[in-house]
């Protein structure tokens, strides 16, 4: 992948891509997460939760994608913490929350939604715990998976799980030759967070529930731009016909202001792959979510 390199808050990639990432004191107070959780996220680089008081089962989807850098990373914070590979109905019974990896969003819903697997129908089920608080957290395609919507979906379109209030581009960032690393600030985070992004999705949209936990700004790579740019002009008043045509040129060399990490009460999303790096602050967020769903319903 291609590496960023910067000593300031505005970031260059290799590519013609130019980002930039920013947190605000508003944003810090929207979050409203309980003061475990703001724990979690205050953590330092690879610090730890406060220790588990009993086991928990934390359930990683297996159907493709990269679950099992999920389930090591959860592993290695607490000796405390199950883990189970998803990849039937059966399987998601008496977990204490879901992880959704990265991987190929296309993918995972093909196998979902074929009556001959052993997966079949199992975005149905995950929806409805989502819908009775289970906690869940979605990572790139995972990221995909939970979002009401989606843009430039394959032929045919693709089976979402949905329950996150946004509006998702698939590919935002381009291809696998077009991935990076960006040092990126984040509601909460006392340091930059080393994400990164391969063939990355970005939020064009997040809904009035959703809070927006760390945002770039970005161009579209060239499959995503024309896509990109019609939402945005449709989610605005719609322009005349000279002022589309003055602006077309504009937007070509515009960059896109996109969320790319998100929370909304048990769901957590973020474009990127944490579980790739040696910071593991996301899923001691995670974590902090999981053990206050878990309090809550054995009180």
């Amino acid at each position: 992948s291609h590496t960023t390199h910067t000593h300031n808050t505005r970031h260059t990639t290799t590519g013609s891509r130019e980002t930039s990432t920013r947190t605000t004191k508003r944003e810090e107070e929207k979050v409203g997460v309980t003061v475990t959780t703001q724990q979690a996220l205050k953590m330092g680089h690879g610090g730890r939760n406060e220790a588990l008081d009993e086991e928990m089962t934390i359930g990683v989807m297996a159907l493709q994608g990269s679950y099992q850098c999920h389930a090591k990373v959860l592993i290695g914070l607490d000796n405390k913490i199950l883990t189970r590979e998803i990849r039937e109905i059966a399987e998601l019974d008496g977990i204490d929350g879901l992880i959704l990896p990265g991987g190929e969003s296309s993918a995972m819903g093909v196998l979902e939604s074929e009556l001959d697997t052993p997966s079949a129908g199992i975005f149905t089920h995950v929806k409805r715990l989502i819908e009775q608080g289970l906690p869940v957290y979605g990572t790139c395609a995972g990221l995909i998976l939970l979002c009401n919507q989606a843009l430039g979906q394959k032929s045919g379109g693709q089976p979402l799980i949905g329950g996150l209030d946004a509006t998702v581009c698939r590919n935002f960032f381009g291809s696998q030759v077009q991935s990076f690393e960006l040092p990126l600030k984040a509601v909460g985070f006392d340091t930059d967070f080393p994400a990164v992004f391969i063939r990355a999705p970005a939020i064009l949209r997040l809904g009035k529930e959703a809070t927006s936990l760390a945002s770039v700004s970005a161009k579209p790579c060239k499959q995503a731009h024309r896509l990109v740019h019609e939402y945005i002009a449709e989610a605005q008043q719609p322009p005349s016909k000279k002022q589309k045509n003055s602006t077309e040129k504009k937007e070509q060399n515009d960059s896109v202001d996109v969320i790319v990490a998100a929370k909304q009460n048990n769901i957590l999303v973020t474009s990127f792959h944490p579980e790739l790096t040696n910071d593991t602050r996301w899923h001691q967020l995670f974590i902090s979510m999981c053990k206050e769903h878990k309090t809550c319903r054995d009180i």
